[in-house]
């Protein structure tokens, strides 16, 4: 087994982590905490599993890297990204696109992430969805 074959698991299991936590937490434990009496019980089971945070941060420490490995192996090196050159590539609009909203979920994770935003956190998974899609599209070659 190589190190492309090792890297792209670890990628994924990352991104599985990563919009699995996030939509574990919006859709199921988000709603059933409001559900729990008292009320300050709940606040203090919210508040430890923020505390305790999650699976996001650890997730994107191993998503950055491999991801941009993962581009350099398509032949987007870093100086390609910088000067937006990538962009002449078949595939460069859902490169683009997939950059430009992992860079929105990012800021929103440690802007909003764990303040209550329910419409917020809608738009959030959407945004997971249409990276997941551009990155079919890009391994696919549908772009």
């Amino acid at each position: 087994m190589n190190a492309h074959y090792v890297l792209t698991g670890v990628h994924l299991l990352a991104v599985s982590l990563w919009i699995g936590h996030m939509f574990v937490w919006s859709t199921l434990v988000g709603p059933a905490l409001k559900k729990v009496q008292p009320a300050e019980e709940a606040a203090l089971l919210r508040e430890r599993m923020v505390y305790l945070g999650g699976l996001g941060w650890p997730a994107l420490i191993l998503l950055v890297p491999t991801g941009l490995y993962l581009l350099w192996l398509r032949g987007v090196g870093p100086g390609e990204l910088v000067t937006l050159a990538f962009l002449d590539r078949p595939d460069g609009g859902a490169i683009a696109i997939k950059l430009v909203l992992v860079l929105w979920m990012i800021l929103y994770q440690a802007i909003w992430g764990h303040r209550p935003a329910p419409i917020a956190n809608w738009f959030n998974m959407a945004a997971a969805l249409a990276i997941l899609a551009c990155s079919v599209a890009i391994v696919r070659g549908w772009a």
